[in-house]
């Protein structure tokens, strides 16, 4: 059957001509009717439009037309016995007419079918062609996504193996050197330069008897845990332990990462080093020297470096911890020149305190000064006064008496030509000669840090001497406080900023409870700072939008690292996330507003703002604390504190002063008696 079709649509076109033919001829010599079967010439004509197109369909017709209109001719008496001639020329012509358009409106119509079956094809072409691509691009997809895996878990693996090795490079560079030192290196960021840094040298006395005397067990087991504990106070500090030297130890600070107030830090860590030696062994005594000055820092070695320093500031503080007395911690002139604000210091001479002679002499000074405290102008008392401190060998104090003397009587010849002596002696006197160096040099003994409470510009005595007693009642990781604090240089911040916010919270009748979180909120407060780069602390340039957003987060991480520390108070939480809080809403990191945040949040802020605009900081000269608090009074106004935060603080500080002055608090009545 298909073949019989595919026959007849090839052969399509003489089976038309031929049909036509056949046709003309069979109703022209057969049907009696021929004018009646002319209709059924529609039929092959319109099939031929359909099929053949409309050329071919409208030549059809015109042929079919020609035999027909010949036959008429031929055998007119036919067709004219129908019906009279006139008609049916009219008959015919008419047929012929509708004939050729039927095979040409047929024919157009399968022309435009013809052309819409194109485009159905192609469509059916495109669209085929398109689910193969979509089916080429399902399958490369699944492959790609199983080829993506497959190379995702490779490089999974081969990151894996990466930092299981990098792991393993760290550990065993940081089993031989500073773990700081160990990244910058991997980092491929530590340099060879030039750099102002502190070195610190420490050494245990007599330790090499101890050694000689005891097994090499005992002695290596308790040397190493003496090293420990003395890692721990360096590291705490930020200094870069340089090397052991037996029972001594090698430390840098501001290398190789650059701290500003590295001799601070180099300071803190070397009496918390004397501080943890007396808990770890008691039988032991160390010495601490430290220098402060230009060396050379960077890689030492050919094969096995070691990241060390040269120069005369690490001699000086080895001939320093070689000069100092044990449990003591001696600076240079540059370091005690940085440090003199935070730390009491005291000037070491040649020969002070190591012969009877200096002890008689100390007896005779005393004397001296008991009886000048009667009579502070006596010409005689203090000329011996001056020759004693000559007799100690300490030039200064004797000019200064000298130069007193002179004052009173300027003519005085004997004391004018022991001033001049004691001038010329000075340097012999005060200075040492250091092994290595030529001129002899300042040496100073660390005694402690200063109290930053005994800052009379800051905090009045009769303040002090109400509140400084509620600070020596907490148990504080002071060395993490003053580590962070050292970075920023504001050693002792956290101490006033508790002592200031205790007794506000008292003047405001908050409890026993919230008095106490908030004089632990005072101290650790700034603990979060350690997120923020020591570069940027307490710069003075303008911050990035980054930086901005770190230094905005601090009071977060301070929570989190209390957290960590085991202070778990909720209240203790609140007061410190929310010190920044401005009480128009402008502070950070909540921008709470108003009453919203915590009241004891408010009083922070307050002592926080005070300390800072009383404290000398970089290119700061601090305010005395009368005019601290005009300052806080006008940021009042403007919205940044609560006004009676600021109003109560007012008060305590004008107390001796004003005594009668309330300010509309009923609980000062108590401190005016």
């Amino acid at each position: 059957m298909e073949k019989l079709k595919r026959y007849v649509f090839k052969h399509f076109e003489s089976h038309f001509i031929f049909t036509i033919l056949v046709s003309v001829t069979l109703i022209n010599l057969f049907i009696y009717s021929k004018v009646a079967f002319l209709n059924f010439y529609y039929l092959p004509i319109m099939l031929a439009g359909y099929y053949l197109g409309r050329r071919t369909a409208v030549l059809g017709a015109f042929f079919t037309i020609l035999m027909v209109w010949v036959f008429v001719l031929v055998d007119l008496d036919n067709y004219y016995a129908q019906e009279e001639k006139f008609h049916l020329y009219f008959h015919l012509t008419v047929w012929a007419g509708f004939l050729m358009l039927a095979g040409w409106v047929i024919g157009g119509l399968k022309e435009k079918l013809r052309f819409t079956d194109k485009l159905r094809e192609e469509l059916a072409q495109e669209k085929q062609l398109l689910d193969i691509t979509n089916k080429r691009l399902n399958d490369y997809s699944t492959q790609l996504e199983t080829k993506v895996s497959e190379r995702t878990q490779e490089l999974e693996r081969s990151q894996g193996n990466v930092e299981t090795l990098k792991t393993r490079v760290e550990e065993a560079l940081f089993s031989v050197m500073d773990s700081k030192v160990a990244r910058l290196m991997i980092e491929g960021k530590l340099r060879n330069e030039k750099r102002q840094i502190s070195v610190l040298f420490s050494d245990l006395k007599d330790f090499t008897v101890y050694s000689e005397q005891n097994p090499p067990e005992r002695v290596i087991n308790e040397l190493n845990v003496y090293l420990g504990e003395m890692e721990d106070c360096i590291t705490q500090f930020y200094g870069h332990i340089d090397k052991y030297i037996g029972d001594g130890i090698m430390v840098e600070f501001g290398a190789p990462i650059k701290y500003k107030n590295h001799a601070v830090l180099a300071v803190l860590a070397g009496l918390s080093m004397q501080e943890r030696m007396k808990k770890v062994n008691t039988q032991w005594k160390m010495r601490v020297g430290i220098a402060t000055g230009v060396s050379v820092v960077g890689l030492l070695g050919s094969k096995r470096k070691s990241y060390s320093c040269i120069g005369n500031t690490a001699n000086l503080a080895s001939r320093l911890e070689e000069l100092c007395e044990p449990g003591e911690v001696y600076i240079d002139h540059n370091t005690y020149m940085i440090v003199q604000q935070y730390f009491h210091v005291s000037r070491i001479r040649s020969v002070y305190g190591k012969r009877e002679a200096d002890k008689i002499v100390e007896a005779e000074i005393r004397s001296l000064e008991n009886l000048l405290n009667q009579n502070p102008n006596d010409l005689e008392m203090l000329f011996a006064l001056g020759q004693a401190f000559f007799k100690k060998r300490a030039a200064s104090a004797a000019i200064e008496v000298f130069q007193k003397i002179l004052k009173i009587n300027p003519n005085h010849v004997e004391a004018r030509e022991s001033c001049l002596e004691a001038e010329k002696k000075k340097d012999e006197f005060e200075k040492i000669a250091i092994r290595g160096k030529q001129e002899r040099v300042s040496i100073y003994r660390v005694l402690g840090l200063k109290d930053p409470l005994m800052d009379r510009n800051k905090i009045p005595r009769f303040f002090f001497d109400k509140y400084a007693s509620v600070t020596s009642k907490l148990e504080l990781p002071m060395d993490l406080i003053h580590a962070s604090e050292a970075v920023d240089g504001t050693l002792g911040h956290g101490k006033t900023v508790a002592l200031i916010s205790y007794a506000i919270a008292e003047s405001l009748g908050l409890s026993h409870k919230e008095k106490e979180e908030l004089l632990m909120a005072g101290y650790l407060h700034d603990l979060g700072k350690i997120i923020i780069p020591h570069e940027i602390r307490g710069t003075d340039r303008p911050l990035s939008q980054y930086e901005q957003k770190l230094v905005h987060q601090h009071p977060v991480e301070t929570t989190r690292m209390l957290q960590q520390l085991g202070y778990n108070s909720e209240i203790l939480h609140r007061y410190v996330r929310s010190h920044h809080e401005h009480y128009d809403g402008s502070g950070y990191p909540d921008r709470l507003k108003g009453e919203k945040i915590p009241l004891g949040s408010r009083i922070l802020s307050v002592a926080n703002d005070f300390d800072v605009l009383t404290s000398n900081r970089k290119n700061q000269e601090g305010m005395n604390f009368q005019s601290a608090i005009k300052e806080l009074q006008k940021k009042t106004k403007a919205g940044k504190y609560d006004p009676q935060c600021v109003s109560a603080l007012a008060q305590l500080l004008n107390l001796q002063t004003h005594p009668s002055r309330a300010l509309g608090f009923k609980r000062f009545t108590t401190f005016r008696t």
